[in-house]
């Protein structure tokens, strides 16, 4: 008997299936490339959950009244997480007239082939691998951090941090339950403005379960919870909310 024979077969219906399969993956990101398809689906392993168009259109409105307060054309804004807002932001004639850029902050790759121009390959996971060019450059940022779960808070905030600018606008959708309640735990600091304090957060978080209850939008970010309650087009069990670190003027 030869070593093959231990080596398990696929029938050929099985590999019929797989050669279809991959033929028709290979067919959809032709498409996506060629911008034949306008819509990318939700994929749940990336905690990926779409706005609905209302919610989207809201946070864009945000974004770019925000930005326009900024001082120098064109404003900057930046999309962490949050890719499916860069569509929103290209029906706007303030995008369409050159007043604001964008710059879109995903880990999902096939964004990169619709947005190719505007996508910056980013994982939460290694907060500062961000280009140099674009550290401290932006007005405004919006985020929505993939999971619900102090690191991936944390080190997102690590991330906004290094590419705001000092006066930076951040608006945050996350799950209500990071809103930090705990107000009397505050430090007398600005922790937003305290990158030593992510880092070491960053080192912390994995050994110490007292210190993850703390790690909220609040006292991450010094920002306070809007009354604007973001809508997902498949309806999420989790509460969402919006938070922000200035006076929003539109919600």
């Amino acid at each position: 008997m030869s070593d093959d024979d231990d080596i398990p077969q696929l029938s050929a219906e099985t590999l019929a299936a797989l050669s279809m399969f991959q033929a028709e993956q290979q067919q959809k990101y032709e498409e996506l490339k060629s911008g034949k398809i306008e819509k990318i689906d939700e994929d749940w392993q990336l905690s990926q959950f779409w706005y609905d168009d209302d919610t989207s259109r809201k946070l864009v409105r945000e974004g770019i009244a925000a930005a326009l307060k900024s001082e120098g054309r064109p404003a900057r804004i930046g999309c962490v997480s949050s890719p499916t807002l860069v569509k929103f932001f290209h029906e706007t004639e303030e995008y369409k007239e050159g007043q604001l850029t964008l710059t879109l902050f995903e880990f999902d790759s096939r964004f990169g082939m619709k947005f190719p121009t505007e996508f910056v390959l980013y994982d939460y996971k290694q907060p500062t691998q961000l280009p140099a060019e674009l550290l401290g450059k932006f007005d405004v940022i919006i985020a929505d951090p993939p999971f619900l779960a102090a690191e991936c808070l944390i080190k997102t905030a690590h991330s906004i941090r290094l590419l705001g600018k000092e006066n930076v606008k951040v608006i945050l959708c996350t799950g209500a339950i990071m809103e930090d309640y705990k107000k009397e735990h505050t430090q007398d600091i600005d922790i937003y403005r305290s990158i030593s304090f992510l880092e070491n957060a960053i080192r912390l978080i994995d050994n110490s379960n007292r210190y993850k209850s703390t790690c909220t939008a609040s006292r991450l970010m010094a920002m306070h919870r809007t009354s604007f309650e973001p809508k997902h087009t498949n309806n999420l069990a989790n509460d969402f909310s919006c938070f922000a670190n200035y006076q929003t003027s539109t919600f």
